[in-house]
């Protein structure tokens, strides 16, 4: 079964939605490098049904031996260490489907 990474974050408000949208784009293309991973999506929220959240990351992997793998991959730590200065709060789910 195929794996979903949801990780629902909310920025600091130090970034432009520009900034933001490059972050986004570069640490996607880290993550495309994890083995096992499908496809990344980030956007950000534009509704207030969540208020404390300005931005999601929906990471697809081929199985949970993938997810397995994934947290401690020198990339995925590379991603972490490149949001970690512009979070306020960060949720993750995962979930197969």
């Amino acid at each position: 079964m195929t794996v979903h990474h949801m990780v629902m974050l909310e920025l600091d408000g130090g970034l432009s939605d520009t900034q933001a949208t490059e972050m986004f784009a570069k640490t996607g293309a880290l993550l495309r490098q994890i083995p096992g991973v499908v496809d990344v999506k980030s956007g950000r929220n534009f509704t207030t049904r969540a208020p404390n959240v300005t931005h999601a990351t929906i990471v697809t992997m081929k199985d949970k031996q993938a997810l397995a793998g994934y947290g401690p991959h020198p990339k995925h730590v590379e991603v972490q260490a490149i949001l970690k200065p512009h979070l306020k709060s960060l949720s993750v789910v995962d979930f197969e489907v």
